[in-house]
């Protein structure tokens, strides 16, 4: 029984990987043509440019893994269904319950995968593609806003209008506020350097307001010592949804020690939680699509269905994510009721098999 299960799993895993590499190829080439509208953009040639789009792979790997795993079980399946290899098996004992144990070990195959993209190679790759993509056309390394970045720091809030490749800042603004709201110190530098878990201010005018007036005064250097440091400036510069969960972790709790919001990051944590169940959840989806009503479609059929059904979850799921974050709902429940809606699906599907 062994054998038999190894052979299904590598069906499907061969299958998966068929399917997986016929949608990267789709989408890369789409996202080659994109690209070629900033062809000539500073320093951004053609190298560039697949430079940029082999380090985005891995993105695009992640996102595509749930549909991939589920037309690759439906194809795998389906394909050893229309030869009779299943009907054979359960004709010699292999059980319809070892056929689902079979294609949970590719679930759980899957799932470790996932994991390993999403928190080891596609957070690194992604970063490099941003740093690669922003000082080919600019020179510099891009924040979120063309306008520079805000952050806070206790009553200091400061503005932050460039990141160089370096990892220095250009243009720093801190705002200093007293007890009651007001401002009353402002410091300007031309540039600033982390050393020594603290940044080094340069070319730095200093004002300070208080009742009897403003006082003005300039230092060549400076000290300024903030919780913000390096890597929560890479936080800033990639969207959260590409960060691993312990940088999201981490700045959550810098925004919370800051009462700012952290709507954005907890969702984009309870997202990447909730990534690698939800491949495994298209696996075993596919079950069905073999033995259950719609075992007498061909096989065009079932891929259809598959299709329609994966690239229903993946809209839906982005939608529900998007409202979740706008009517306020609790961002676990927004990240996983898609998911966990489909996994309900899934069980009701299954236990209809005969």
């Amino acid at each position: 029984m062994r054998i038999l299960s190894k052979y299904i799993a590598k069906n499907i895993l061969a299958s998966t990987l068929l399917v997986l590499l016929v949608l990267l190829a789709l989408y890369t080439f789409m996202d080659f043509i994109t690209e070629l509208d900033d062809l000539g953009e500073g320093d951004y040639g053609i190298g560039s440019i697949l430079s940029y789009i082999a380090l985005t792979m891995p993105k695009r790997i992640y996102e595509l893994l749930p549909v991939a795993a589920l037309l690759g079980s439906v194809i795998g399946l389906g394909s050893m269904a229309s030869q009779s290899e299943l009907v054979a098996m359960r004709a010699a004992g292999y059980s319809l319950g070892d056929i689902n144990k079979a294609v949970v070990v590719v679930a759980a195959l899957l799932m470790l995968l996932a994991l390993l993209i999403g928190e080891g190679l596609r957070p690194v790759t992604e970063q490099y593609a941003r740093e690669l993509q922003s000082v080919a056309q600019t020179g510099t390394v891009g924040s979120r806003s063309e306008h520079g970045f805000w952050t806070r720091d206790g009553n200091h809030f400061n503005h932050i209008d460039r990141i160089n490749a370096d990892g220095s800042f250009s243009n720093v603004a801190i705002y200093e506020f007293d007890d009651n709201h007001r401002l009353r110190i402002l410091t300007r530098a031309a540039r600033a350097e982390y050393q020594d878990d603290s940044w080094i201010l340069s070319d730095v005018v200093q004002s300070t307001i208080n009742e009897a007036g403003v006082k003005v005064r300039s230092v060549t250097h400076a000290r300024w010592q903030s919780q913000l440091n390096p890597g929560m400036v890479n936080i800033v510069v990639v969207p959260p949804e590409f960060l691993p969960v312990w940088d999201l972790l981490e700045y959550v709790r810098y925004l919370k020690d800051n009462h700012q919001s952290v709507a954005q990051y907890e969702l984009a944590f309870w997202s990447k939680l909730m990534m690698p169940v939800s491949t495994a959840v298209m696996v075993l989806l596919a079950v069905p699509f073999v033995f259950g009503p719609l075992r007498s479609a061909p096989i065009g059929g079932r891929i259809l269905a598959g299709a329609l059904i994966g690239i229903g979850f993946h809209l839906f799921n982005q939608s529900f994510q998007h409202m979740g974050l706008v009517f306020g709902l609790v961002p676990w429940l927004a990240s996983s009721f898609p998911t966990m809606m489909f996994a309900g699906l899934a069980w009701w599907l299954n236990t209809r098999v005969r």
